[in-house]
């Protein structure tokens, strides 16, 4: 991680430029970046950070932080790709048919059998439309049946 651009991300959140970012002042930068979270959970990501108990964190403890998020980020960016594989005609969804194409070119037996590849998508259609936008995605990704698929991504 670059130095000087965790410095630059630590002084916004650091208002007063005292070297330390209070429950507060965590609270506040996370809401004006459109994060909003409850007090007890900016207290627990406090406590988890907080290296030395202070209350505060510093720098040291900020990049603890800072590479929480930017990893959260890039599996958001990595999840979005393995989406785009699947959505072919890049309409937003993923359907049974799109899922076996693409599970069959990837050798998986899964692919093989179309029922299999519409249980699959039912199993987390939270919307029942028949197919899979991308926050279903992401709980699909999270199922037994890809655990293959999750260790390429």
């Amino acid at each position: 991680m670059d130095q000087v651009e965790l410095r630059r991300v630590f002084q916004m959140f650091d208002r007063n430029k005292d070297g330390m970012i209070t429950k507060e002042g965590l609270n506040d930068s996370l809401e004006n970046l459109g994060l909003f979270i409850s007090d007890k959970e900016v207290s627990q990501i406090i406590e988890s950070i907080d290296v030395n108990g202070d209350g505060f964190v510093d720098i040291d403890e900020f990049s603890i932080l800072y590479q929480m998020i930017t990893n959260e980020h890039n599996e958001e960016e990595d999840m979005m790709e393995a989406f785009n594989v699947f959505d072919q005609n890049r309409d937003g969804f993923i359907t049974f048919e799109e899922l076996a194409s693409v599970l069959s070119s990837l050798g998986l037996k899964q692919g093989k059998a179309i029922a299999g590849c519409k249980q699959m998508i039912t199993k987390v259609d939270a919307d029942g439309d028949g197919r899979v936008n991308f926050m279903e995605f992401k709980q699909m990704m999270k199922g037994d049946e890809f655990a293959a698929l999750r260790s390429s991504y």
